[in-house]
């Protein structure tokens, strides 16, 4: 199989290897499937390949080079807006080209076969492919869609990945930093969606000190976007990596979480007031995202940056993303 001229690839055919084609996050999603026994939710993704040829079969790309001609300061926050947004509409309002639409369509049935539930919640990622690298922090540039369920739906949703490389802030950063926006491919990574009933992140590092001999976790009540976003203050953990000792631990108010509705989409809750100043962690969990996340470094030789969940159907801990931690790592 020639991986550059595919429009889709499955998590197994995937690895480290693959940035170029399927962007830092998917890549490292193919490379924890197939490498190690750490638990990642399924799914498959649309290459780069995929993205530059909806962009050249749509005609967006020509609309795009013409816009961005339009954009002689970035400096100027209206004109960068403005230019911004018109594009990202641009994106979302072409048609997607049926040779990839139906390719995204037949992978999204064939994700519920295997997985042996008929139009699968998922969620849909978007995995830039110079993000998530140690020397170029592209991290919460381009977005993620939740709790997505059928087929016209994702394929709306990976548009909408496609748009957010023209964030204001990706666009802002990608000419500070001398790339060329045309150059930029993106790919959307389609997994099973976690029903997250408490979510967070992870280091091998502490961010805060650079001491290694510690994992930092972070966790809080719902879907992890709103630590992500800074809505909610998270719990607070750091775990000894030789004895898998919690030599600390901060619990924070978690009033409010973000969590999947039913029918699809994600809405606030109120947390209940008994779990408001609770861990949202147990010891046991603590030990085995400990475990994981040592693992995660021992594979990839160096600090890592982790975001995992706990589904509320089994209690199951998933890993849902991990990349070179970017601060210590250099």
């Amino acid at each position: 199989m020639n991986k550059e001229k595919a429009l889709i690839l499955w998590f197994e055919a995937i690895g480290k290897q693959d940035t170029a084609i399927v962007g830092g996050k998917t890549a490292s999603l193919g490379e924890l499937t197939v490498k190690t026994a750490v638990p990642v939710p399924y799914g498959f993704a649309t290459t780069a390949n995929a993205y530059r040829y909806f962009m050249e079969k749509s005609g967006v790309n020509e609309k795009i080079a013409a816009l961005l001609k339009t954009l002689t300061d970035v400096e100027n926050n209206l004109l960068l807006r403005r230019i911004s947004a018109q594009i990202r509409k641009e994106i979302i309002e072409a048609k997607m080209p049926e040779k990839l639409a139906k390719a995204i369509r037949e992978a999204y049935n064939e994700l519920g076969q295997k997985m042996k539930q008929p139009s699968p919640y998922v969620a849909v990622r978007s995995s830039a492919t110079a993000e998530d690298l140690p020397d170029a922090s592209f991290a919460g540039q381009q977005e993620t869609y939740l709790n997505i369920t059928g087929a016209d739906a994702v394929i709306a949703m990976v548009k909408e990945c496609y748009a957010s490389t023209y964030t204001d802030r990706a666009v802002y950063y990608r000419t500070k930093q001398g790339y060329d926006h045309l150059a930029v491919a993106l790919s959307a990574v389609i997994q099973m969606m976690v029903f997250s009933k408490a979510a967070g992140v992870m280091f091998t590092v502490n961010v805060a000190t650079g001491d290694d001999s510690h994992i930092m976790i972070e966790g809080a009540w719902g879907l992890g976007e709103y630590i992500v976003q800074g809505t909610v203050t998270p719990d607070s953990y750091l775990i000894d990596k030789k004895t898998l000792a919690v030599d600390s631990k901060i619990i924070h108010e978690k009033k409010i979480k973000f969590v999947r509705m039913p029918s699809g989409g994600c809405e606030e809750k109120t947390v209940p007031a008994d779990m408001v100043k609770t861990s949202v962690l147990t010891q046991q969990q603590l030990c085995e995202l400990a475990k994981y996340a040592l693992a995660i470094e021992k594979h990839y030789g160096c600090y890592m940056d982790i975001e995992w969940g706990i589904d509320e159907r089994d209690d199951k801990i998933w890993i849902l993303q991990a990349r070179p931690e970017t601060v210590w790592s250099n």
